[in-house]
């Protein structure tokens, strides 16, 4: 096996993320039941599911793609590790030290996790959170009209996405007209719309974004925590229902909104993400209490321009090799 897919597994494994994958295979099938057999070993369904309940997220990517060398990269790893324990590895230097720094990267993520999970958000907090970030909770429900244009020429230093967002685009909706020509429809747009024209009826006649057409231009709810880009979330907070927006430009064309109704989420509705809010906000100022507390105050200056203590100085035997300069 080549060394590259033993690191790319211990890389997962050590993970200092607090996040953790939870992978259940195929709930149908019982837990004795052997679905592998890994080095003359038969492995059951629960065997196998208790081996990955707890691994980090990355190993998670890893089994979804290709189940077999996932399950057999951590066999591998467990089998080296138990051969290194055998040899007592973890007790010569450097390897001691450095399982004990990867212990407090663990324990030090695991203590961000457990202040975070453990913070007590009161009803009161959320009550007061909410009356000064009621804005945060406005929804608007919104018409869309989407005016496309023909995706820019890719140079040859676009990326592979670059180029197959674009060929996408072009793909599904055959728009042959400019950027300019699309800009100058949808201005058209706007000002027909100001003027008095029905909006629906000029979704019905414009509009190329096929599923909101469909819906006479409805395109759901806008907040301040959708997942849209800044500029529509911006642009359509700003306006009063009943206000149509200049042209936004997106990648695939430009978009004409108008605000049909702005309502509120009530602070039973935001109560979960105003918690999580919170917390969140709790564990900043009480990490930043730490970093503050950890603050380096340098007594010798000339001492940190020398060699990292412990480590042989540059161009000296053992020495790391100087950084190579990037390409311009």
């Amino acid at each position: 096996m080549k060394k590259s897919s033993i690191l790319l597994l211990l890389t997962c494994t050590l993970s200092l993320g607090i996040a953790r994958a939870q992978i259940v295979p195929a709930g149908e099938i019982s837990a004795d039941t052997v679905v592998a057999v890994v080095d003359g070993k038969k492995l059951t369904a629960g065997e196998i599911r208790a081996a990955i309940a707890n691994m980090p997220v990355e190993f998670t990517q890893l089994y979804r793609q290709n189940p077999q060398v996932a399950i057999q990269q951590m066999y591998v790893m467990n089998h080296l590790a138990a051969e290194a324990e055998k040899a007592k590895l973890g007790d010569e230097s450097p390897l001691r030290e450095q399982l004990a720094l990867l212990r407090a990267n663990v324990l030090a993520s695991s203590m961000l996790s457990w202040e975070h999970n453990h913070f007590q958000v009161s009803s009161e907090m959320i009550q007061e959170y909410y009356d000064k970030n009621k804005a945060k909770y406005l929804q608007s429900k919104i018409k869309v009209i989407l005016i496309g244009f023909k995706p820019p020429a890719m140079g040859t230093t676009a990326s592979i996405e670059d180029v197959a967002k674009a060929a996408a685009a072009a793909a599904a909706g055959q728009v042959q007209r400019s950027e300019a020509e699309a800009k100058a429809l949808a201005e058209d747009i706007v000002n027909q719309s100001r003027d008095g024209a029905d909006f629906a009826k000029l979704v019905t006649q414009y509009s190329e974004d096929a599923a909101s057409k469909a819906a006479g231009g409805d395109f759901g709810a806008v907040s301040a925590s959708s997942v849209y880009p800044d500029e529509i979330k911006n642009a359509v907070m700003a306006a009063k229902p009943g206000d149509v927006t200049d042209p936004i430009r997106q990648p695939s064309g430009f978009y004409v909104i108008r605000v049909e109704d702005r309502t509120g989420q009530s602070v039973d509705e935001a109560r979960d993400p105003i918690s999580a809010e919170i917390r969140q906000l709790h564990v900043n100022e009480w990490f930043t209490q730490i970093r503050e507390r950890f603050v380096l105050k340098v007594e010798n200056p000339q001492f940190f321009t020398q060699s990292v203590p412990g480590q042989p100085a540059p161009g000296q035997p053992g020495a790391a090799p100087p950084p190579r300069a990037s390409p311009k």
